[in-house]
């Protein structure tokens, strides 16, 4: 059994912090009790998170999914929420989402935008209206739970990290590997991850060169394939071709949603499996979940709007595999700099039995029935105290980078 205790401390609230874990190894998991001691002066206090949804992105709809499930299971004892609803064009609005429902437009104030301070002494959300400053909003942590582009691709963890937050999630870098499929195909690569064949290219190139592409493409890649949009998620942009004829209008397709296309090679009958994974340096990989849509492939429909796809939990695998895919999650993980939190997808290849890696989530689905929480819920962690984790993580990751010079001539010479 291992204990560690880790002290939290924001001079411009007052506002101190003890965080006592305990980890009791049960296998390949570990079970996390978190303890939160916060105070501020004599009086108890609570943490204020700014929980931030919607957002600039195809996948709006499910962000708002995941917030509400969070709103809804958060400990409010140790914490207050301080909903941030960004609308779809954009704008930042002070929201609720007590009453949504499925749906609906989350209840928010139209007559005053939010926005951040860049001052790092002073971590606020300033409400405004027109010229005038009507409202401060204090935060102590930032939880984005934005899907897609403009939340997941490392633009509003730029943002986060010039205000000095703490945030929940992986930073900048992580972040932006993961979004795009080019890249974070190239990185695996290029760390011995086993990924399947692909080729990237930009819009731009492709209506340049269109049959010079596809004819490469059927050289390369073969039928059937995969093409999508490069950097979106939860299926966006992504159509599997069977025939040489449905290719270009394929991509066509795609280009709606990105400058950056990804064709890849698709696998003989394959299986779909997700692995959870928690931590920032000490990571927690979950048991394998298995993925049975009722359609031919996982897509947006599957996801979220029809009914019919199973999720098993865990996968039925063998020990042996289930050990392989667990370690080459956390070696994924760490090779695109993943913080806080990560579902890496797998597929197996039905035919010969080859496991390779098809992408990172930075940002997972966090509805109650979502894969993530699920997957974590096996290693004894439940939604309350996988939401409590999170939050101390970005606390640890705050704390951690808190330490870095950022001064050149506070900076001795090495001895």
């Amino acid at each position: 059994m291992q204990v560690t205790v880790s002290y939290f401390q924001s001079d411009y609230y007052s506002t101190s912090r003890v965080f006592l874990t305990v980890q009791d190894s049960l296998g390949t998991c570990f079970r996390i009790y978190t303890i939160n001691l916060p105070y501020a002066g004599d009086i108890l206090a609570k943490l204020r998170v700014a929980l931030i949804f919607g957002g600039k992105s195809v996948e709006h709809e499910v962000s708002l999914r995941s917030a509400k499930s969070i709103a809804d299971n958060i400990d409010t004892e140790l914490y207050e929420i301080f909903p941030i609803y960004i609308r779809k064009n954009g704008k930042w609005c002070r929201a609720s989402l007590l009453d949504w429902e499925e749906g609906a437009t989350p209840d928010f104030n139209s007559d005053t935008v939010l926005s951040p301070s860049l001052d790092p002494d002073k971590p606020v959300f300033y409400e405004l209206s027109g010229d005038s400053i009507v409202a401060e909003h204090r935060v102590d942590v930032i939880f984005p739970i934005l899907h897609g582009t403009y939340g997941e691709d490392g633009t509003v963890q730029g943002l986060f990290e010039l205000m000095d937050a703490a945030f929940v999630g992986a930073y900048v870098l992580g972040s932006s590997i993961g979004m795009d499929k080019i890249i974070m195909k190239a990185v695996l690569k290029e760390n011995g991850l086993p990924v399947v064949d692909y080729i990237g290219f930009t819009r731009h190139e492709w209506e340049a060169g269109r049959e010079e592409l596809t004819k490469s493409l059927g050289e390369k890649i073969g039928l059937p394939c995969f093409v999508k949009s490069a950097d979106l998620g939860s299926s966006v942009g992504v159509s599997k071709v069977k025939t040489h004829e449905k290719l270009q209008s394929s991509i066509d397709f795609s280009c709606q949603f990105s400058n950056r296309i990804l064709v890849e090679k698709a696998v003989t009958e394959p299986k779909e499996i997700e692995v959870s994974v928690l931590g920032n340096d000490e990571l927690t990989a979950s048991p394998p979940g298995e993925i049975v849509p009722h359609r031919e492939f996982y897509d947006y429909k599957a996801k979220y709007i029809e009914d019919g796809t199973k999720l098993i939990a865990p996968a039925e695998l063998d020990d042996e595999t289930a050990s392989t895919i667990q370690g080459l999650a956390v070696k994924a993980y760490r090779a695109l700099d993943c913080k806080g939190m990560g579902r890496v997808d797998f597929l197996i290849d039905g035919s010969s039995d080859e496991i390779f890696i098809s992408e990172i989530n930075t940002i997972p689905g966090f509805t109650s029935i979502s894969m993530f929480p699920k997957l974590l819920g096996l290693c004894g962690i439940s939604y309350k105290e996988l939401i409590t984790n999170l939050i101390n993580l970005a606390l640890e990751m705050k704390s951690s980078n808190d330490v870095k010079k950022t001064d050149l001539n506070a900076i001795k010479d090495i001895q």
